[in-house]
């Protein structure tokens, strides 16, 4: 049985890493993926009230991961992406591992990361700027290489529009194109971020679009922290579940 441990939204928090490190150690997934705005590209947040790190101490604090960490870009990694990526080579000696608008197998899971159509693109894409073209432009060549594989787990940032889990016509409300190629392939599963109340305030933290399942766990930037832990059975099927730090 293969697991992966997804989260969103950690904003330099310490006490999101510290509750994502003790989430890795207690569930052992064989990767993580952390799907955008793992840094913080505006100074303080305008909410919560615990310690900020600084993007080398975000890289230092992941070591202690020892499986691999797959990053997706969120509308706040922006020029702050390249000290954090300077800091994860200096101590792993490889650059991190990203998935920006690719494909991976993680076990036996296909996973497509999508890139963030907001923010500044260009440090953390590295002369691959795909937030602002058409999905169909990669995502058909992912599907058209891995088959039923791209077709299993889907990790964003920005939710599809038109769930309950983001607020129309808010500034976290989301991208059409992500649900337009959810409705157009249907993924098995879709793990997103960027609204950090709508499933909290609800209590709803999974809706679904046609056969896929879309999930946000939403974020408290005090924590404890909220992540979805999938794992894939010998049935051919993913299985997920909402956790959280004590």
């Amino acid at each position: 049985m293969s697991r992966i441990l997804v989260a969103t939204d950690l904003h330099q928090r310490a006490v999101l890493y510290e509750g994502l490190l003790s989430l890795a150690a207690d569930y052992k997934p064989e990767a993580v993926i952390l799907g955008g705005d793992f840094l913080h590209g505006t100074g303080m947040l305008p909410y919560g009230k615990t310690r900020q790190l600084t993007p080398t101490q975000c890289a230092v604090e992941l070591q202690a991961i020892a499986v691999p960490i797959f990053f997706l870009r969120g509308n706040h990694e922006d020029e702050n992406w390249i000290e954090f990526a300077d800091a994860w080579k200096s101590m792993r000696d490889r650059r991190p591992l990203r998935l920006n608008g690719s494909f991976a197998t993680i076990g036996e899971m296909g996973v497509v990361g999508f890139p963030c159509a907001m923010g500044q693109e260009e440090a953390f894409s590295e002369g691959e700027p795909l937030g602002g073209e058409h999905y169909s432009i990669w995502l058909d060549r992912l599907l058209t290489d891995h088959g039923d594989l791209a077709r299993q787990l889907w990790v964003m940032h920005e939710p599809p529009t038109g769930t309950r889990l983001s607020v129309q016509g808010s500034p976290t409300e989301g991208h059409e194109w992500w649900r337009d190629a959810i409705e157009q392939h249907q993924p098995e599963l879709v793990v997103c971020g960027h609204d950090h109340h709508s499933a909290i305030l609800s209590g709803n933290w999974k809706d679904k679009i046609g056969r896929t399942t879309v999930i946000n766990v939403g974020q408290n930037m005090d924590g404890p922290m909220h992540a979805t832990l999938v794992w894939h059975t010998q049935d051919g099927k993913l299985h997920f579940d909402f956790i959280a730090s004590a």
